[in-house]
C-alpha cells in the first residue's frame, strides 16, 4: 500500500476525497481505510472546508475489499480518526455520538454535507462507503452489488440499517437477499442516488453542486440540519420540534445569521465563517 492510496484536494469550500487505486479498482484495505477516515477528519476539521466529495480514481469507485488481504494477516487494523478540532460542539444540532462509533460512520458523524460521486462499480464494502454518504450521485455505468449474502455473512458495517432508512424496508431486503447488481438507473429509481449522470458529466455536476452549497449555505445551519435529518427517524415529532427550536433560537444570535440578511440586502455572494 502506497501513500498515494487515498488523494485529498480542497478547492472552493469542497475537499474532494479520491480512492486511488485503480488497478485494484480502488479495492480497500485497512490502511487504506485508515488514510480515508484520517482524510474525513482532516475535512471536518478545516475550516476552509464546506463540503466533502467522495469518489474513486478511473473506471470505479470501489470493489469493495481486496479480498487478496482476507486470511493474511496483511494491512492491520483499521484506525479510527476522530473530528479532534471540530468548529462547533454538540450543541450544533443533537448529537451523534450515541448513535455511532468507530471509523465507518466518519461520513455520518462529520459535521459537513458529504457527497457520494459513484463513477463505476461500488461493491461490497465500496457500496456500504457510498451508504455513509448524504447524497450519492451515480453515473450511468455505475454498478452497485450487495454481496453479502453469497459469501455467508450479514449486511456488513450497518448496511441494513443505511439501507432501510434510505429505500425502505422491503426493497433493502431486495437487494441485501439477492445479492444482484443494479445500475445507477435502477439505483435511481429505488430513490438510493439523488440523480444519475452520463459518464462524462457526473464530476461536473456532483462539482457545481457542491460549490453551490458551499457558496450560498451557512456552515453551521448545514451541521445542524445533518444531525437532525440523521437522528429523525430515531426520535419522536416532539422531541425534534424541541430540538429545532432551541437550534434556531441560537442560530438567530450568530455571525452568518446576520450575513445571510446583509448579503441578501446588498445583493452579493454571503461570506459565511461558521460563526
Amino acid at each position: 500500500m502506497t501513500d498515494d492510496s487515498i488523494l485529498y484536494a480542497v478547492a472552493e469550500g469542497v475537499a474532494v476525497i479520491t480512492l486511488n487505486r485503480p488497478d485494484k479498482l480502488n479495492a480497500l484495505t485497512p490502511d487504506m481505510l485508515s488514510a480515508f477516515f484520517a482524510a474525513v477528519a482532516r475535512a471536518g476539521a478545516d475550516d476552509a472546508v464546506r463540503v466533502v466529495v467522495v469518489t474513486g480514481a478511473g473506471r470505479g469507485f470501489s470493489a469493495g475489499l481486496d479480498l487478496s488481504i482476507i486470511g493474511t494477516g496483511a494491512g492491520g487494523r483499521v484506525e479510527t480518526h476522530p473530528d479532534s478540532a471540530p468548529q462547533w460542539g454538540d450543541d450544533v444540532g443533537p448529537a451523534l455520538a450515541p448513535y455511532y462509533s468507530g471509523g465507518w460512520p466518519a461520513l455520518i458523524t462529520c459535521r459537513k454535507p458529504t457527497i457520494a460521486a459513484v463513477n463505476g462499480p461500488a461493491f461490497g464494502w465500496g457500496f456500504i462507503l457510498s451508504l455513509h454518504c448524504d447524497i450519492r450521485f451515480a453515473a450511468r455505468s455505475a454498478m452497485f452489488n450487495a454481496t453479502f449474502a453469497r459469501i455467508g455473512v450479514p449486511g456488513e458495517k450497518g448496511s441494513a440499517w443505511l439501507l432501510t432508512r434510505a429505500i425502505g424496508p422491503a426493497r433493502a431486503m431486495d437487494l441485501l437477499y439477492s445479492a444482484r447488481r443494479f445500475d445507477g438507473t435502477e439505483a435511481e429509481r429505488l430513490g438510493l442516488v439523488n440523480a444519475v449522470l452520463d459518464d462524462d458529466a457526473l464530476m461536473a455536476h456532483v462539482m457545481e453542486y457542491a460549490r453551490n452549497i458551499a457558496a450560498y449555505s451557512a456552515p453551521r445551519s448545514l451541521a445542524a440540519m445533518k444531525a437532525q435529518v440523521w437522528t429523525a427517524i430515531d426520535e419522536d415529532y416532539s422531541t425534534a420540534f424541541a430540538a429545532a427550536d432551541l437550534e434556531q433560537d441560537k442560530a438567530t444570535g450568530t455571525e452568518d445569521f446576520r450575513e445571510a440578511f446583509a448579503s441578501y440586502r446588498e445583493k452579493r455572494l454571503p461570506a459565511f465563517k461558521g460563526r
